[in-house]
């Protein structure tokens, strides 16, 4: 963990991977290079742009027996899905894991869905920072040790 130096309130951790119903995303570490910001007052997770492309690809697969709609909030959230006449819904594990090995499952739904949305977006080039947003860190306590430099999440903490 570091500080962003042009905002230092807020700090930068690594993802190294994601996956997704417990299967790896191809994505080259590379697009994961500028860190991401932890910040709980943004909703949804901005992934750079060749992350998130995997990890969409990935869930539309992994939901494909609901019915996509077309994008939502300004096209912002483009995978949502009308659950209208199923009783019950299964959405995949998202994992994140970091630098240094930890990985965290976000909670399914609430950690993964807004809405009826997946909670993620692309956040622009592999070049620019992304973002882990509120709906994410739900069910976790965000643990900051700014001595250290490390960061830590407590699942079933709230």
């Amino acid at each position: 963990m570091r500080r962003l130096p042009s905002v230092p309130t807020f700090y930068i951790v690594t993802l190294t991977g994601i996956s997704v119903g417990g299967a790896p995303l191809a994505i080259p570490p590379s697009a994961f290079s500028s860190g991401m910001v932890i910040d709980s007052g943004t909703v949804i997770t901005g992934l750079p742009a060749t992350a998130y492309a995997a990890l969409r690809s990935a869930f539309r697969s992994a939901m494909s027996e609901y019915r996509l709609l077309p994008p939502s909030n300004g096209g912002v959230l483009d995978t949502c899905y009308d659950f209208t006449g199923h009783a019950n819904v299964t959405v995949p594990t998202i994992s994140l894991t970091f630098s240094g090995g930890a990985t965290i499952d976000l909670a399914a739904p609430a950690g993964v869905l807004v809405d009826g949305c997946l909670a993620f977006a692309g956040a622009g080039t592999d070049n620019a920072i992304g973002i882990i947003g509120n709906v994410n860190q739900r069910t976790f306590e965000v643990l900051y040790d700014s001595g250290k430099g490390t960061v830590g999440f407590r699942a079933g903490a709230c």
